[in-house]
């Protein structure tokens, strides 16, 4: 699907050099639906991806696959603070101090994290203030994103991970978007036994909770006690530890 689509970029963007200045209105809109349809098109491949990988899990033994949740969160904190920066939107990191092993590769973390804090970006709007949470919370590594832009309604959770929709708010404002993404952080998360919880923050705005089982590590079972926890916010240049174990 992706090379027809590029054979008509190339076209549309050869014919450019012929068109008269009066078309280049009638260019430019023609342009930026190619771009929605790539993103579109993207999104679907990654679906499909993410559901043939879930599907593949079910029926195979992949109980090597860990990471540690905590630094693919740091890591992706680090990636997207500056992008949150220039929103006008403070980001804010929370991780335990000790290792959160999760029974999943650190890539497929890594694109949960992704989606949920360009999701938050996105949506929860300028002079927002969003924390991007990992803890280990009994069975599971849990990874959080929380905002305090305006949320859903309980009737909209109810269908955010369907795909392709998305709110009347998200339309109307006309912020991009595929209504993709938290079907694909499903699948994933289903891929591995896992699972998505999405619910009003209070007092405004979304909370949504990625839940991986916790993986085996070589000292038996991994739920350890924490020793502390991690937080950093912008401007920070490394993380500091609280030893209560709660966040700053």
């Amino acid at each position: 699907m992706r090379n027809p689509m590029a054979a008509l970029r190339l076209r549309v963007d050869a014919l450019h050099r012929h068109l008269p200045a009066s078309a280049d209105r009638t260019y430019t809109g023609v342009t930026t639906e190619l771009d929605r349809l790539e993103t579109l098109l993207d999104g679907m491949l990654t679906l499909a991806t993410a559901e043939h990988r879930a599907g593949e899990l079910a029926v195979t033994d992949d109980s090597d696959a860990q990471c540690d949740a905590a630094a693919v969160a740091t890591a992706q904190y680090r990636l997207w603070e500056p992008v949150a920066h220039r929103a006008d939107i403070r980001l804010a990191l929370d991780t335990d101090a000790n290792p959160v092993v999760a029974a999943c590769t650190d890539h497929e973390l890594a694109q949960i994290t992704d989606i949920l804090l360009d999701n938050a970006i996105k949506y929860a709007g300028p002079h927002a203030e969003i924390s991007l949470r990992c803890a280990a919370e009994g069975p599971h590594a849990v990874l959080t994103v929380t905002d305090d832009g305006p949320g859903l309604t309980p009737a909209e959770i109810a269908q955010a991970t369907t795909r392709f929709w998305r709110s009347g708010r998200q339309r109307q404002d006309g912020t991009a978007g595929t209504g993709l993404g938290l079907a694909i952080v499903e699948q994933l998360l289903a891929g591995r036994g896992g699972r998505l919880e999405l619910e009003p923050a209070h007092p405004r705005g979304l909370r949504a909770a990625a839940l991986v089982p916790r993986a085996v590590t070589d000292r038996g079972d991994a739920r350890h006690p924490s020793r502390g926890r991690l937080t950093a916010g912008p401007g920070t240049t490394a993380a500091r530890r609280d030893p209560r174990g709660g966040a700053r």
